[in-house]
Parts: structure tokens; C-alpha cells; sequence
């Protein structure tokens, strides 16, 4: 049987912990197990993972750039290192035939695209849209790796070609997020975290902005809650924004009622496994791996209505709300804090589904499939 050569990269892999440097680092993970692939991995200089091939890069939050000559790029910090990034990868394509380079951050892509526009090139290139883009921003490349059904919809209502689409949702080491702990672990394992042990703590993952995540949002919904009984914990990346956000929590919050985290993914299953309830204020995820990750975990899950999440978390899933609506979000945290045994069924349907659906041992034969069908087009 011929093998597959598949080339991933990230950037930001080895020091960024968000949903598309940890798909990219789980979904090589889970190919290094067949037979049939030849998978490389170029990743930023952090964390050096086992058989990977990390790149120096300026990094995006390097202090070099508080510094002239490169003060004036600080604007461009991403795409600075995105393109010293993507010298080796190029380098690498050019020296081996046949491969599929098979990506989220679309920088390193257009690079070959162009090299390919002018010097020919044996490569195809395969987006993974996990941003998610508009159909508009990938119509050059090869293939492109949906993740729900209303992106494929999307995708076929612009005018790309089905048979160049590939409907494979993100995949999760569900064995890493599914340990369940006692009550008395729980308690245990929050006071290592000066987390309280009295009140109902309400997780939030993702960066700390409120362009994307409405981070500002779940603070003004949370505001409304009683302190005595809720605690909100935040963890994610800091962004340029980051600071704005915790200006809102210092002025709206009481200082023991909230906490901000930058926790390595490393430890994110046990961050999970000791909190009541997730909630995402995001109204439009490419996909949102934090959904799996919370489902997983057992926990109730609160996230906005839209035709994706009703398609992850079940179209009657009573965590799904408007959450461009005011007082929504309390409204039903209180609802479910109210209603422990629906609660408790609910998150048990959630756990049940994302592990049949979701997990890697299901899905990284659909990513094979969708590597085998690439090969022979």
C-alpha cells in the first residue's frame, strides 16, 4: 500500500495554546499510529514535540519588536514570524515530491501557492477551516477540510466545487478530558488552585477578547449573578484586548468573585474536570474544540444557538441560548443551577455524544479516507 506524505504545520505550536495549534498537534499525534502515513510536523520554538521539526521565528509576542528597528513591526508580529516560519517549509517541498500540506493558518499556504503559480510544484494544498474563512478567502486552494454541515453549505453556495470539499470535524483525545473525580478530589484539587470550594465555579476557555470571545459580555452577564454562589474563572490566551477586559471585571466584579489564567494545555483536563459549568459567549466558531473538550469533561455546557452548535451539542440541548439577548446567560445558569438532576442527564448526553462522534479513535479514519481521496485526484 503507498503511503500518504502529509505535511503539517502551526506556527504558534510549542508556545500558543488555542484551538488550531492543539488540532494540529493532535491530529499528528493521531496519524503517527498508521502505517500508511508519512506525516512531518513543523512547529514554532517552544515546547519541542517527540519527532516534530520546530523553526526559530521571530515569535508574534517576542519583546524584540518593543525595540527599533523593528518597532514598526509590531503591527505585523504575526505575519513577521509567519513568514521567516515558512522558509524551511518551503525549502521542504521543494526537496520531496507528493506531499500534502494540510493547514489552518493560511500564510506559509500562500506563499506556495505563489511559488506554484510561477515555478510549478508536485504539493496540494488542503485547508483546514477552522477560523473559520469565508469561501471567498479560499477559493486557490486545492481542498478544503469543512468541519460542519453549514460550512459545507456555505462553501457550495459560493461556488466551490463539492468534489473538492471534505466534510471531517475536529477530533479530540477524549481520554485525556473524560476522568471523572469525587466530590472530595474536587475539593482537594481546587484548593491547589485557591479556587473556592463553596460556590458553583463557571469556566470560560478561550483568548481573552471581546471581538471573538465576548469575553466583556460573560463579564457583564456574570455581574448579575450572586457572588456568594458563582465564581467565574477565565482561562485563555491574552490578546491585545486582554487588559480592557479585566478593567471591566475590576470595575463590575467583586475581587474574590473572578480569577484570569494562562494554563498550559498540559493541565487543561484537570482544569476541566474541576469546574461546574462551561460557558463559550462566542456567536460564531469555525468549530470550537472547547465544546468537545467541555462535553467530554461532563460538564454543563452553555454556548449560542447556531446551526453549528446545534449540530456538536444537539439541537435540543437546553445549554444552547441567544446570547445576543441581555440576561440570557443568567437566566440560564440559574435555570440549570436550579435543576441539578436535568442538568447532570444533560451533561451525561453530552459526554456520551461527543465520545461516539468525536474522538480521534473514530475520526482519524475519516482524515485517512479524506488523504487517500486527495492522492488518487
Amino acid at each position: 500500500m503507498p503511503k500518504h506524505n502529509i505535511i503539517l504545520y502551526s506556527a504558534g505550536l510549542g508556545y500558543i495554546n488555542r484551538g488550531l495549534e492543539t488540532f494540529t498537534r493532535e491530529l499528528y499525534e493521531a496519524l503517527n499510529y498508521e502505517t500508511n502515513i508519512n506525516v512531518i510536523l513543523f512547529h514554532g520554538f517552544g515546547n519541542v514535540i517527540d519527532g516534530a521539526m520546530p523553526i526559530w521565528t521571530p515569535k508574534r509576542n517576542s519583546k524584540l519588536y518593543n525595540f527599533l528597528p523593528f518597532k514598526h513591526l509590531q503591527k505585523q508580529s504575526y505575519r513577521t514570524e509567519n513568514i521567516v516560519f515558512s522558509l524551511p517549509i518551503v525549502f521542504y517541498c521543494y526537496n520531496n515530491h507528493h506531499q500534502i500540506i494540510h493547514f489552518s493558518e493560511t500564510i506559509p499556504a500562500n506563499i506556495l501557492y505563489h511559488l506554484r503559480h510561477r515555478f510549478g510544484g508536485s504539493f496540494k494544498l488542503l485547508f483546514s477551516n477552522g477560523g473559520p474563512a469565508s469561501p471567498q478567502h479560499y477559493q486557490r486552494y486545492d481542498y478544503v477540510q469543512v468541519l460542519t454541515p453549514g460550512q459545507k453549505q456555505e462553501a457550495l453556495e459560493s461556488g466551490y466545487p463539492e468534489s473538492r470539499l471534505f466534510l471531517v470535524p475536529y477530533g479530540l483525545n477524549c481520554n485525556l478530558f473524560s476522568t471523572q473525580l469525587s466530590p472530595e478530589e474536587v475539593e482537594i484539587k481546587r484548593r491547589l488552585r485557591h479556587l473556592p470550594t463553596d460556590r458553583s465555579v463557571i469556566l470560560s476557555v478561550g483568548a481573552v477578547n471581546t471581538s471573538h470571545k465576548r469575553m466583556d459580555w460573560l463579564i457583564k452577564e456574570f455581574s448579575q449573578l450572586d457572588p456568594s454562589q458563582f465564581f467565574l474563572w477565565i482561562v485563555g490566551q491574552p490578546e491585545e484586548e486582554t487588559q480592557k477586559v479585566k478593567a471591566l471585571a475590576q470595575a463590575l466584579l467583586k475581587p474574590d468573585s473572578y480569577r484570569f489564567e494562562v494554563i498550559p494545555y498540559s493541565q487543561m483536563p484537570g482544569v476541566y474536570a474541576i469546574a461546574d459549568y462551561f460557558v463559550l459567549c462566542s456567536l460564531r466558531e469555525g468549530f470550537g474544540r472547547v465544546y468537545l473538550e467541555a462535553m467530554v469533561s461532563g460538564l454543563i455546557a452553555i454556548a449560542h444557538r447556531n446551526i453549528n452548535t446545534e449540530w456538536i451539542m444537539g439541537l435540543d440541548n437546553s445549554g444552547l441560548i441567544d446570547m445576543t439577548k441581555p440576561n440570557r446567560l443568567k437566566e440560564a445558569i440559574l435555570q440549570l443551577h436550579n435543576s441539578p438532576l436535568i442538568s447532570r442527564a444533560r451533561a451525561k448526553l453530552n459526554k456520551d455524544s461527543a465520545i461516539q462522534r468525536f474522538s480521534w479513535q473514530v475520526l482519524r479514519h475519516e482524515y485517512i479516507k479524506m488523504y487517500e481521496q486527495i492522492d488518487t485526484l
